[in-house]
C-alpha cells in the first residue's frame, strides 16, 4: 500500500457515515436542527423571490389598499416568523458543531495522543499524525472536521433549492439551466483539483509547523529565557525563525497562487452564465407577453438558481476540504500501539523485587541507521542495586526507555521474572515500574496530587505523609501555608508556588517511594545538583530503595559507587562490568572516566579543585 492512500483509505462516503453515526451517538437533536434549518431557510428564498411578484401583480390588478395590505403584511410576518426559527435553528446547527468538537473529537484526540505508545508519539511520523490530528480539531468549526455538519446541511438545503429553483426555471427554458449547470460543474472540478493539490501539500506543512511551533514555544519558555540572554541568541533565532517562515511562505504562497486563479476562473464563468440568462429573459419580455411581475419572479429564480449552484460548489468544496481533516483524524486515531493492549500474562507480586533479564538486544530508531542497543546481553537480579554508566551517547537513556516499555527492541527480548515485557499488558507493565526521569514533569495541582496522581478526596494520606517524611521533604512542606495541598506552578495556578532543584528531586523520591513498585529507575534525575547534593540524594535513594530492584544511571561515576555492580556502556554495548573496586583494579574505561573526573572533584566529598 502507498504512503498516500495509506493516509486517506476511508473515502468520502465511509467519512460521511462516521460523522453522522458519531453525531447520532454524541447529540441526535443535531438532526432535528439541520431539518428546521433547511425547511424554513427553503420557504424564506422562494417567499423572497415571489413576494416581488404578488407586490407588482397586486398593483398591477389595483386591488384595494386594504387588500393590499391585509396580503402584503400576512406574508411579511411569516417571513419574518421563517426567517427567525431559521436563524435560531441555523445557530442550533453550529452550536451542535462546536458541541461534539470540544467535548468529543478534541478529547478523543488528546487522550489518543496521551495515551499511544511512547515509541510512535515521538516518532518522525507520529509527530506528523499528531500534527495533522491538531490541524484536523482547530477551534475553527468553519474549517475543520466539524465544519463537515453544516456543510452538510448547507449543501443539503443547496441541493433541494436547485432543484426546485431548476423546475421553475424549466417553464421559462430548459437551455439556461443547461448552461449554469456546466459552468458550475467546471468550475466544482477546478475547485476539487486545488483542494487536491492543497491536501498533497498537507504533510509538508505539517512538518513547516511543527518545527516552527517548536521554535516559538522555547522562546517563551521561562526555562531558555537565560541561555537567550547570556549567549546573545536573539540573532540566531531570529535568523532561524525567519528561515521556518520563509519555508511557510513559499509554501504557503503556492497554494494561494493556486487558489488565485480559480477566483479568476469563476469570475470569468459568471460572467457567461449570469450574463447569458438576463439577456435571455430581457429578450423573452420584449418578445411576448411576460409581465412585469413574472419578469421580476424569473429574475429572482435565475439569480437564486445560480446561488444554489455557487453553494453547491463552494459547499462541496468546503466538504472535500473537511473529508481530508476527518481523514487526518482517523489516521491519527487509527493508528495501532505495538504494544500489548489487551489482557496480558500475570504480573509478579508487588511486594517482591523483580529479576530483569535482556536476551541479546538491539535497537535503532526508525530515523536512524545508527545502533544504539547492539546486542545486549544482561541480568539484573532481584533486589540488585545497579549502576549504568558511559559517555554521552553510549545508549544509557535508550537502554532504560527499552526496560521501561517506552520503546520496543529491534530484536531480541527483554523478560521480567522470566516473562517476556511485550507478553504484559502495556500499563500493567508500567506499574511495576517506578521511574524517574532527567527531565521531570511538574503539573499545575497540589503538592500531594502531584505525588500520588490522585484526587484529593482518593490519595492515602498516611501513605502520603508516611514518603514525604521519608523523602525529607516534610520540612519544606511545614513551611508551607497549605502544606501538601499547595499548588505547584504559579504562572498557571495563580496561588502556587515553584520549587528548587533539591525540592523537586526529593519530590520525585517520595512520588516513586508512593507508587512503591518492584523495579525503580532513576535515569540522572540530579544531573542539575552539585556533587554534594547529588550524593545526598543517591544516599537516600540506596536507603530507602530496600527491597526492590534499582536501575541507576549517572553521568558522575562515584554517585553509583554504592551499587551491588556497574556496567559501562560503550556503543551501546557493555564493555565492562563489575563493583567499583573491581572496576578501578581492572584498569579499562571505567578508571579512565573515573580519574579524569577526580581531577575535578576531590574524592568523596564533592569539593571542585582549584
Amino acid at each position: 500500500m502507498s504512503k498516500r492512500k495509506e493516509k486517506t483509505s476511508h473515502g468520502f462516503l465511509n467519512n460521511m457515515n462516521f460523522m453522522f453515526r458519531e453525531q447520532w451517538n454524541f447529540e441526535k437533536t443535531a438532526f432535528l436542527f439541520a431539518l428546521v434549518f433547511i425547511l424554513f431557510d427553503l420557504t424564506v428564498s422562494f417567499i423572497v423571490i415571489w413576494l416581488p411578484k404578488v407586490v407588482l401583480d397586486s398593483i398591477n390588478q389595483s386591488i384595494s389598499p386594504a387588500a393590499f395590505i391585509t396580503t402584503i403584511g400576512t406574508i411579511t410576518i411569516g417571513l419574518m416568523f421563517l426567517k427567525y426559527w431559521s436563524h435560531y435553528s441555523e445557530q442550533g446547527v453550529l452550536k451542535s458543531a462546536v458541541n461534539i468538537l470540544n467535548m468529543h473529537f478534541y478529547i478523543k484526540k488528546d487522550w489518543k495522543i496521551l495515551d499511544m505508545d511512547y515509541s510512535l508519539s515521538s516518532s518522525a511520523q507520529g509527530k506528523i499524525k499528531i500534527e495533522r490530528g491538531h490541524n484536523a480539531t482547530s477551534r475553527n468549526i468553519y474549517v475543520n472536521m466539524a465544519s463537515f455538519y453544516p456543510n452538510s446541511a448547507y449543501l443539503l438545503k443547496a441541493i433541494i433549492g436547485f432543484i426546485s429553483f431548476s423546475a421553475i426555471i424549466l417553464v421559462l427554458n430548459p437551455i439556461i439551466i443547461l448552461i449554469l449547470i456546466i459552468s458550475y460543474l467546471a468550475s466544482a472540478y477546478v475547485s476539487f483539483l486545488v483542494q487536491r493539490m492543497e491536501h498533497s501539500f498537507k504533510d509538508v506543512r505539517a512538518e513547516i509547523d511543527s518545527k516552527l511551533y517548536y521554535l516559538l514555544e522555547e522562546i517563551n519558555h521561562h526555562a531558555f529565557a537565560k541561555d537567550i540572554r547570556a549567549y546573545n541568541m536573539k540573532s540566531w533565532i531570529n535568523d532561524t525563525t525567519h528561515l521556518f517562515m520563509d519555508e511557510k511562505y513559499r509554501l504557503e504562497n503556492h497554494i494561494q497562487t493556486k487558489h488565485f486563479m480559480q477566483g479568476l476562473f469563476d469570475v470569468f464563468l459568471f460572467m457567461i452564465r449570469n450574463g447569458g440568462g438576463y439577456v435571455f429573459l430581457i429578450w423573452q419580455m420584449l418578445t411576448s407577453d411576460m409581465t412585469i411581475g413574472d419578469f421580476i419572479f424569473y429574475f429572482g429564480a435565475i439569480t437564486g438558481f445560480s446561488e444554489w449552484l455557487k453553494q453547491i460548489v463552494m459547499r462541496f468544496k468546503n466538504l472535500t476540504n473537511a473529508n481530508f481533516s476527518v481523514d487526518d483524524y482517523r489516521y491519527l486515531m487509527d493508528t495501532k500501539d505495538a504494544s500489548k493492549r489487551t489482557k496480558g500474562a500475570t504480573l509478579p507480586a508487588y511486594d517482591q523485587p523483580a529479576e530483569l533479564v535482556l536476551e541479546n538486544v538491539c535497537f535503532s530508531y526508525e530515523e536512524s541507521d545508527r545502533v544504539f542497543i547492539n546486542q545486549l546481553n544482561l541480568k539484573v537480579y532481584a533486589g540488585e542495586k545497579l549502576a549504568i554508566v558511559g559517555a554521552n551517547g553510549a545508549g544509557k537513556t535508550t537502554l532504560i526507555k527499552l526496560i521501561c516499555g517506552l520503546l520496543h527492541p529491534v530484536s531480541g527480548r527483554i523478560l521480567l521474572n522470566g516473562t517476556d515485557s511485550k507478553e504484559f499488558n502495556r500499563d500493567d507493565y508500567y506499574s511495576l515500574i517506578a521511574a524517574v526521569f532527567q527531565n521531570v514533569s511538574l503539573l499545575p495541582m497540589s503538592i500531594a496530587e502531584n505525588i500520588t496522581f490522585c484526587k484529593e478526596s482518593e490519595f492515602d494520606t498516611e501513605r502520603l505523609l508516611d514518603v514525604i517524611q521519608k523523602a525529607e521533604l516534610s520540612e519544606n512542606i511545614n513551611e508551607l501555608k497549605d502544606g501538601y495541598h499547595t499548588n505547584l506552578l504559579p504562572s498557571i495556578t495563580g496561588n502556587g508556588v515553584n520549587l528548587s532543584g533539591g525540592e523537586i528531586q526529593k519530590l520525585m523520591l517520595a512520588r516513586a517511594l508512593y507508587k512503591d513498585a518492584p523495579l525503580l529507575i532513576l535515569d540522572e534525575p540530579t544531573a542539575a545538583l552539585d556533587p554534594i547534593a547529588e550524593d545526598l540524594m543517591y544516599r537516600r535513594y540506596d536507603k530507602l530503595t530496600k527491597n526492590k530492584t534499582s536501575l541507576f544511571i549517572s553521568h558522575r561515576l562515584s554517585s553509583t559507587r554504592f551499587c551491588d555492580r556497574i556496567i559501562f556502556l560503550e556503543d551501546g554495548q557493555i564493555c565492562e562490568t563489575g563493583s567499583h573496586d573491581e572496576l578501578m583494579a581492572l584498569g579499562g574505561k571505567y578508571k579512565e572516566v573515573f580519574d579524569i573526573q577526580s581531577h575535578y572533584y576531590k574524592e568523596n566529598s564533592g569539593v571542585k579543585l582549584r
